[in-house]
């Protein structure tokens, strides 16, 4: 069982010819709403997957969070394991580029509300060989109540800690999966080349290391070895969701379909290939069908 440890939100997104900058004001499309944050946009992945995901994660009492539920719903993950706290449910407004680059402000109130027991508590309902699959989204606090129970449990741990907080450094020895792009390998483990950096986490501990560079594809170290896979060439329409569709797949490959990691990076860019092809971010995520083949 994957048991998903995150965010979810509400995304509205915006066609715009140039992305904002300081003091400018940009004509943009008409938003389109969709569900998101990196929580949710990962536990979907996996359902479609491979369908053994609890996902747990805070929502508002608002309009937004009715709505939240009922789109999980659609996905059939099952909506009890979310909790409602007051106020409103965490929004994310993203702006896209003509060349599929984004740029995105979220709210974390919802995220933040996350506390270390209710991390505690679902981590604590896991079994031992379970997967625990963590992002930014969480507090670090949270974040390391969760890995300490998870530790203790005997679950397998994966973490992306995108957005990177302070403090996340010092969660990662003896995690056994962290995937990071490479302005958060940098913050992380200072400059250097890809390979480098991944290597670096590796020396703090970590089993594997993954840094995905876009376009110039993913390399690894660690147990799976070192690898570098290339980026699957396509016409970039949205690049919203592409790392957490690389990640729901990675994870699902290597630990439910136990494939080796350059076999399963390989897969994870061929899915994340099909998310940046689309627009949106649910909307663009490959279908179950389309993660069978990948899968195979």
């Amino acid at each position: 069982m994957f048991l998903v440890l995150g965010n979810v939100a509400v995304d509205e997104t915006m066609s715009t010819p140039t992305l904002p900058a300081p003091g400018a004001t940009v004509l943009v499309g008409p938003p389109q709403r969709d569900l998101g944050g990196k929580g949710a946009n990962q536990a979907i992945i996996l359902q479609r997957a491979v369908r053994d995901v609890r996902f747990v994660a805070t929502i508002g009492d608002d309009d937004a969070a009715r709505w939240i539920i009922g789109t999980l719903a659609e996905e059939g993950l099952d909506i009890t394991h979310l909790i409602t706290i007051e106020g409103a449910s965490d929004r994310s407004m993203i702006f896209v580029g003509p060349d599929g680059d984004n740029a995105i402000a979220s709210t974390s109130h919802c995220s933040d509300a996350l506390t270390p027991a209710h991390a505690e508590a679902a981590v604590n309902a896991a079994l031992s060989g379970d997967v625990l699959l963590l992002q930014g989204g969480l507090t670090v606090e949270s974040n390391r109540a969760a890995i300490a129970a998870a530790k203790a449990r005997g679950l397998r741990i994966a973490f992306n800690p995108s957005a990177v907080r302070p403090g996340y450094d010092k969660l990662l020895a003896g995690l056994d999966l962290v995937v990071v792009n490479a302005g958060e390998a940098t913050e992380l483990v200072g400059e250097a080349e890809p390979l480098e950096q991944a290597q670096r986490f590796v020396a703090m501990g970590v089993g594997d290391a993954v840094v995905t560079l876009g376009l110039g594809g993913s390399v690894s170290a660690g147990r799976g070895g070192r690898h570098s896979v290339s980026a699957v060439s396509v016409t970039t329409r949205d690049t919203t969701g592409a790392g957490d569709t690389y990640l729901g797949v990675l994870a699902a490959a290597l630990f439910a379909r136990k494939a080796p990691m350059d076999r399963a990076m390989q897969q994870a860019s061929a899915a994340a290939a099909i998310t940046v092809s689309r627009p949106g971010t649910r909307d663009a995520f490959p279908t179950v069908a389309e993660l069978a083949e990948i899968l195979g």
